[in-house]
């Protein structure tokens, strides 16, 4: 998965907390329900149009007792927009990385297996605590650049059934010096891929210059809407990957997608409403914009307004599933205005 920050794509990493501990455990989870309370707090202190600066200055000194850390909860608390209220359910730390500062200020790593994460107190006296972490091993490399970094990374930690995970967004260029893309050296650019992005499938056509259908790619997962959130993303993720990879390996130079704004109107159906609830628009794209920079090709966005019904004619003629069509008629599309 990927964030973009004043215009640098981040790319997210996992990694696993081992706590041991008791008292350690005790410590983070205090702070991680008091830091999903200052979101929320932080949040209506929004809808009342207070300053920035003054919201941060309260969370401080009512509920967190650091400023990067109430910082971070002001940050996190714009995610929810224009919402009447937030109510968070489970725990949540996340502490944001400065651009003109390096590292992190409240997350150091010691080393790839070893983090400290510091825990705030009222009298001042701020504590910083060793955990345990599992990184994949192919995130190791990456994990020794942070260890004495000379840039800002951004960190998260979630627990899920009484597991912890730790997330660490990391520019782009580290992500891709250490995971680049597996490509064919002989490639040489000359189609288009334009993918059709659905909860529990990915259509994708590779398409020459001058519209000519070449190729059509699809990878199904109706099984995703049984899934956790997780897992279902990193299912996502690896179908994703899958395709492009194919796609780069055979020449194609161009990705394009559509641009995806606010799910559809649910339907009476229960099963689709599961299917939309469990799709996080902006994950594909995130991850399609890692897998492009990381490939150094271009992405394409596309209105894909009428594709759907252009794709359903496309259908009958080519004796292909509509969502197929619809990447079809994506890539017509970008052609068309280019």
């Amino acid at each position: 998965m990927g964030r973009k920050r004043k215009n640098e794509i981040q790319a997210t990493i996992k990694g696993k907390l081992k706590i041991d501990d008791i008292v350690s455990k005790a410590k983070l989870l205090y702070l991680m329900r008091n830091f999903r309370d200052a979101v929320e707090f932080a949040h209506n202190l929004m809808r009342k149009d207070l300053d920035e600066n003054r919201i941060v200055k309260i969370i401080t000194s009512r509920v967190l007792n650091n400023s990067h850390y109430a910082y971070s909860a002001t940050q996190r608390a714009k995610l929810y927009g224009e919402q009447p209220y937030v109510k968070l359910t489970k725990p949540q730390l996340y502490s944001v990385g400065k651009s003109n500062e390096k590292g992190n200020r409240n997350v150091r790593f010691v080393s790839t297996d070893k983090v400290l994460i510091k825990i705030p107190h009222a009298n001042g006296k701020h504590e910083f605590v060793e955990f345990k972490v599992k990184f994949g091993k192919n995130y190791l490399p990456i994990v020794e650049e942070l260890i004495n970094p000379n840039f800002a990374f951004s960190t998260g930690v979630k627990v899920d059934e009484d597991k912890f995970y730790i997330y660490v967004n990391v520019p782009i260029e580290l992500y891709k010096k250490h995971l680049p893309v597996a490509t064919n050296t002989r490639n040489n650019g000359k189609y288009l891929a334009s993918f059709d992005l659905n909860p529990d499938r990915i259509c994708m056509t590779i398409v020459d210059r001058k519209g000519l259908l070449i190729d059509v790619r699809n990878e199904y997962f109706p099984e995703v809407i049984n899934y956790s959130k997780e897992k279902a993303q990193d299912v996502r993720r690896k179908a994703l990957k899958k395709l492009v990879e194919y796609a780069l390996n055979h020449n194609v130079g161009v990705l394009v997608a559509e641009k995806l704004e606010k799910p559809k109107t649910k339907s009476k159906n229960k099963t689709t409403n599961r299917k939309i609830s469990k799709f996080a628009l902006r994950e594909y794209l995130n991850h399609l914009k890692i897998l492009a920079e990381r490939a150094n090709v271009k992405l394409h966005l596309v209105d894909p307004s009428h594709t759907s019904t252009i794709g359903k004619m496309l259908a009958k003629s080519f004796g292909l599933d509509v969502h197929s069509c619809s990447a079809y008629a994506l890539a017509l599309k970008y052609i068309n205005s280019h």
